[in-house]
């Protein structure tokens, strides 16, 4: 009988685990930076929690534990929500604004595709406490510094720009008696759409679906919003944009973005590959409402999240993953089982300043060092009867070749 890894997740060998936590580490290096602050959370929540804000569909993707007692639990799928969760036990003792990242595993019980899993990692920052036009700018420059420190150039990604205000203000005198959130559901669906169903779809809402087609596809330039409330948050728009800075020219304004209804309530955005072969890299916005819907004080807030799994398909393609961590610095050879006492000891003398390792398999001189060149070693040290007696030890550098002889004390 073989057993096989779950559908929809992924097992990292040593090589994978190396690039994994060189990328990581890069993140984590952007967001402190910025001033943002490494937090964590439980990976799982009360079902309460988890459905607060999507309601009763999304319990078709949470992995639910076995309840026990009165307790529900399920698996976390996203951070935004376990973020909130923990600001709101502490809002009252935290300085505002509050900044913080955090980089760990979700759970979503969903189709497997490419760039999206069922067990996944993700990079999610979020800033609470500023309703500030300025703390949008910081979140999107982040993000975008942080695919830029990833190695990506700015030919290779973009970011799309909308705001769910600006696009309400819009539609609505297009829609008469017709839903807001069910014609931005539609919208949100152009992209997969062919042109006609796209239309289709809006006359069966009843809707004005040429008009809404024609502006959906209207450059920024060119919004004339009717509303003060849509003028308002235009200039905010351009205002963001303003604040990018160099980052700017990485950035198009697109209206017809919406992301999830259930979270967002200003400015969005996301990020795409600049050849459009894979998901969404990262997305986030604003999300003003969610902190007083948890029962906390009235909190504007803003963030986004980065998946690994699309990510790295990414960075794959472009080969523009870290580069393999060199291996472990020193091994030491024994020439025979009676050396091996003499090997552990300069070896664990050796681990207290750097890496070494040793032969665990009774293998002969010459296998060793096979090993040694298979695993990585920069350097190997040979210990025989006569490097013992002398003190003196032949290492060799296995990128060189070259060999040359150290005193115990030089090593």
């Amino acid at each position: 009988m073989s057993f096989q890894k779950p559908k929809g997740t992924q097992d990292f060998s040593p090589e994978d685990m190396a690039a994994r936590n060189r990328v990581f580490e890069i993140l984590r290096g952007v967001a402190q930076r910025y001033g943002f602050r490494e937090v964590s959370t439980p990976a799982f929540e009360t079902l309460d929690l988890l459905t607060k804000k999507e309601g009763e569909e999304i319990k078709q993707q949470i992995f639910v534990l076995e309840k026990k007692g009165s307790e529900e639990y399920g698996l976390r799928f996203d951070l935004t929500v376990p973020l909130t969760r923990m600001f709101l036990e502490k809002e009252k003792e935290l300085p505002k604004p509050v900044k913080w990242f955090c980089l760990d595993r979700m759970w979503r019980y969903e189709r497997q595709q490419k760039g999206r899993q069922r067990e996944f990692y993700q990079f999610d920052a979020e800033l609470f406490g500023s309703e500030s036009i300025s703390a949008d700018a910081e979140v999107i420059s982040l993000a975008i510094d942080c695919l830029k420190e990833l190695g990506l150039n700015e030919n290779e990604f973009y970011v799309k720009l909308n705001s769910r205000i600006l696009l309400q203000s819009l539609i609505s005198p297009l829609i008469g008696k017709a839903s807001v959130e069910d014609v931005i559901g539609v919208i949100d669906k152009k992209d997969k759409l062919p042109p006609a169903i796209f239309l289709e779809e809006l006359d069966k809402l009843g809707v004005k679906a040429k008009e809404i087609a024609e502006l959906i596809s209207t450059p920024l330039e060119r919004i004339k919003p009717a509303s003060k409330e849509g003028r308002e948050e235009l200039d905010r728009i351009k205002s963001l944009m303003n604040l990018l800075g160099n980052n700017k020219g990485l950035v198009r304004f697109d209206i017809s973005l919406t992301r999830g209804l259930a979270y967002y309530t200003g400015i969005v955005f996301e990020a795409f590959d600049a050849e459009g072969k894979f998901r969404a890299l990262l997305g986030g916005g604003r999300y003003d409402k969610m902190v007083e819907q948890f029962g906390g004080t009235p909190t504007q807030a803003t963030g986004f999240a980065m998946g690994y799994s699309t990510l790295s398909l990414l960075l794959e393609e472009k080969q523009k993953f870290p580069k393999q961590e060199k291996g472990i610095d020193y091994y030491v050879a024994p020439v025979s089982e009676k050396e091996m006492p003499s090997a552990l000891e300069l070896v664990s003398a050796l681990r207290e300043k750097t890496s070494a390792e040793t032969d665990v398999m009774g293998r002969n001189l010459s296998n060793q060092f096979k090993y040694a060149s298979r695993i990585g070693a920069q350097k190997v040290i040979v210990v025989g009867e006569a490097e013992l007696k002398s003190g003196v030890f032949t290492v060799k550098d296995m990128k060189t070749g070259k060999e040359e002889k150290k005193k115990r004390s030089e090593l």
